[in-house]
C-alpha cells in the first residue's frame, strides 16, 4: 500500500465526522488506495436510554447487562436507575487487495468498539467511553478458502447474525452472553472452506487454534504479576472445529451449524507441579426463516467452559453443565416487527459438589427479553424489555431493564 499521510489524516477526520454523527452515511464507504487497494468503512452507532430495577452483575448496568447481582448486591428498596450508553457504536475498516499469489488475495480488518473503560467517575465520566478493539485479523483467501490469522470470533461464537439473538440494546454483549449463549472472541489461527460451493445446499467447514484462556490460577503469584492464565498456562492452545449448512426451500430459509471445543487448563498455574485439566463443548444452533416468521436458537452441553462465557460465567474447570436459547420474531409490517428470547444456563452445581467439596455461587439463571422495533432503511429504533432472574447459592435475585434505543448503520 503506498498513501501519503495527508490522506491518512483526511481519512481519519472523516472517518470521525461519520461516527460524531455530523453527515450520517448512507453506504458502506469506498476508498480507493492505489495498487489495486481498497478500504471499506462500515459500522453503527448505537444508542440507549434504559431503566433498570434491581442491579446486574459481572458486566455493568447497560448495554451490557447479563446476570442479576446477588442478594447481598441489591438494592431492596428504592431500586430503579436511569441512565444512557453508547458503547455499542461501532466502526469496521476492512482493507481489500488483488491477488498476490495465484487466485490468493490478502484482507486486512479492524474492528473497534467503545466498551472500554469509562474515563473517570461520576459526573462527567461515564460520558466518556474509550475505544477498545474488537478483531484484528489479516486473511488469505482464493474465494472458496480462507486462512486467517488474527483475533476473531471462536467457532463457539454465533459469528453470524442468524445465530445472534435480535437486539437494538445488547449488541456488544448479546442477550444471554454468560446466561444461555457462549462464546468470545480471541487470536489464533482460523480456516474456512466452502465444502460446496453452489446451491441448494451449502456447506463450510470452520477449524481453529486459539490461544489458551482461563483466570490466574489461585495463589500463583507469579502467573497473577505477569497476566497469565490458567488456559495459557497449560502449554496447549484450545481447538474447535464447526460445520455450517444453509439451504433455501420454495418459502423457507435454514441455516445449521455444529461445533466442538477443547482446551486444556493448568489449575496450579507455572512453577508448580500437576497435569493439565481437559474441558470440553458440543454446540448446535438452528436458523428457520419462513415468510415474516423467524425462529432461532442454540443449545450447548460440556465441561469448564467458563472462559467461553458459558457455566454462569463461572471458571472452575471441573463443572459440567448445558444451556440454551430460542427467540422467534415476527414482521408484521414492511417497518414493525417483535422478537421475544427465553435463554436458561443449568450446571450441575449438584455433581460439581460431589467430586469437589466445593459449592457454585451461580447455580441456575434464566433470561427473557421482549422487542418491539421500528425499521426503516438504515435506521432502527425499539422498545426493549431484559429480565435476568439467579439463583445464587444466598438466594435467588432478579433485574429487570426497560430500554428505548436507536441504531444507524453505516
Amino acid at each position: 500500500m503506498s498513501i501519503r499521510l495527508a490522506s491518512l489524516c483526511g481519512l481519519a477526520v472523516a472517518c470521525v465526522l461519520s461516527i460524531a454523527g455530523s453527515s450520517p452515511a448512507t453506504a458502506q464507504q469506498v476508498v480507493k488506495l492505489g495498487e489495486g487497494e481498497t478500504l471499506t468503512i462500515s459500522g453503527f452507532i448505537n444508542a440507549t436510554l434504559f431503566n433498570d430495577r434491581g442491579l446486574f452483575s459481572s458486566f455493568g448496568q447497560g448495554q451490557n447487562a447479563e446476570i442479576a447481582a446477588a442478594p447481598a448486591n441489591q438494592p431492596g428498596v428504592n431500586q430503579g436507575i436511569f441512565d444512557g450508553d453508547v458503547r455499542n457504536t461501532r466502526i469496521n475498516f476492512t482493507f481489500n487487495a488483488a491477488p498476490v499469489l495465484g487466485k490468493w488475495a490478502p484482507r486486512a480488518t479492524l474492528e473497534a468498539d467503545f466498551f472500554g473503560a469509562f474515563n473517570g467517575v461520576p459526573p462527567f465520566g461515564d460520558e466518556q467511553p474509550q475505544f477498545r478493539v474488537r478483531h484484528a485479523f489479516v486473511d488469505l483467501s482464493n474465494g472458496r478458502t480462507t486462512v486467517r490469522i488474527g483475533q476473531y470470533w471462536a467457532p463457539l461464537f454465533g459469528e453470524v447474525p442468524a445465530f445472534i439473538p435480535v437486539s437494538l440494546t445488547h449488541i456488544a454483549f448479546p442477550v444471554g452472553l454468560g446466561s444461555s449463549m457462549i462464546g468470545w472472541r480471541f487470536p489464533g489461527v482460523f480456516l474456512f472452506h466452502d465444502l460446496t460451493a453452489t446451491s441448494p445446499l451449502k456447506l463450510q467447514l470452520e477449524v481453529a487454534t486459539l490461544k489458551g484462556s482461563g483466570p490466574t490460577a489461585a495463589g500463583n503469584a507469579g502467573d497473577s504479576l505477569n497476566n497469565i492464565g490458567t488456559g495459557e498456562a497449560s502449554g496447549v492452545p484450545q481447538f474447535e472445529t464447526r460445520l455450517n449448512a444453509a439451504r433455501k426451500f420454495d418459502n423457507v430459509s435454514w441455516n445449521g451449524f455444529v461445533v466442538y471445543h477443547i482446551d486444556w487448563k493448568d489449575v496450579n498455574g507455572r512453577g508448580v507441579p500437576g497435569s493439565n485439566i481437559t474441558d470440553w463443548g458440543v454446540e448446535t444452533g438452528q436458523y428457520v426463516a419462513l415468510s415474516s416468521f423467524t425462529l432461532h436458537g442454540s443449545v450447548y452441553y460440556g465441561k469448564g467452559l467458563g472462559s467461553q462465557f458459558g457455566m454462569i460465567n463461572q471458571f472452575q474447570p471441573q463443572i459440567r453443565g448445558w444451556g440454551a436459547w430460542a427467540q422467534a420474531g415476527y414482521d408484521f409490517t414492511s417497518h414493525w416487527s417483535v422478537w421475544a428470547d427465553y435463554g436458561i444456563d443449568q450446571p450441575d452445581y449438584a455433581r460439581f459438589a460431589r467430586e469437589t467439596g466445593g459449592t457454585l455461587a451461580r447455580q441456575l439463571t434464566h433470561t427473557g427479553s421482549a422487542l418491539l422495533r421500528f425499521r426503516a432503511g438504515r435506521y432502527a429504533a425499539g422498545l426493549e424489555y431484559f429480565r435476568n432472574v439467579t439463583r445464587w447459592n444466598t438466594g435467588v435475585t432478579s433485574a429487570d431493564q426497560y430500554a428505548l434505543s436507536a441504531l444507524y448503520t453505516l
